[in-house]
């Protein structure tokens, strides 16, 4: 199996599993190695500490931390599994908010006028489209194990995965025009989108700074 597909394994793993050091401009700088000690604990701890630190230099620190903490010995000192981590992980969050929306849609909410609900579905839209940008991002992952055209492939991912985030602010900005939408309704969906841009974000922010 070539490194491109296991790239794509791995993601749908991570999709399928989820349930103070300084920081720097580049989140891998002095993790490149692999701890000498054996002891698991301080193994374990090492990547932990790779996260911290790499999560530090985010826009979003505690939401980062949070999210990928756990993942710290699959992800080790690994910039690009780092960023393929991150984004299964938006992604996955993606494809739950998408379901929750149009859980909502099919509902038939009789308190919602025609326009609010145009407001929603167009909010589903927005989400269905990043949906697809995100998996696109993940596949063109793999091509950065390749031999080939790096600075290609790392524009790619950068162009789907803001295009994602322009959807997110997209929604949210339809909702703050709407004041007959429901507000238990667009604040449900509004904090779903919210973390859905700051995780997709602090993704973007470690593809910003791959060693490419």
């Amino acid at each position: 199996m070539d490194m491109k597909n296991v790239v794509v394994v791995v993601s749908l793993l991570v999709l399928l599993s989820i349930p103070n050091f300084s920081s720097s401009s580049n989140p891998s700088t002095n993790y490149q190695n692999t701890p000498e000690s054996s002891n698991k604990q301080q193994t374990n701890y090492y990547y932990k500490s790779y996260i911290k630190s790499s999560c530090n230099t985010t826009t979003y620190p505690s939401i980062c931390y949070k999210n990928l903490n756990r993942y710290a010995l699959s992800i080790q000192a690994d910039p690009l599994k780092l960023c393929n981590t991150s984004l299964s992980l938006a992604l996955k969050a993606a494809r739950s908010a998408a379901s929750t929306v149009s859980k909502i849609l099919k509902k038939g909410n009789n308190n919602l006028t025609a326009q609010a609900k145009a407001v929603v579905h167009d909010c589903y839209s927005n989400l269905k489209d990043s949906v697809g940008e995100m998996q696109d991002s993940i596949y063109e992952m793999g091509n950065l194990y390749d031999d080939s055209d790096k600075g290609f492939h790392l524009s790619n991912i950068k162009t789907w995965v803001s295009a994602a985030i322009t959807n997110y602010n997209t929604c949210s900005d339809g909702f703050e025009e709407m004041n007959n939408v429901d507000g238990d309704l667009r604040d449900k969906i509004r904090t779903l989108v919210s973390n859905l841009d700051r995780m997709t974000s602090n993704a973007l922010y470690f593809i910003n700074h791959l060693p490419y």
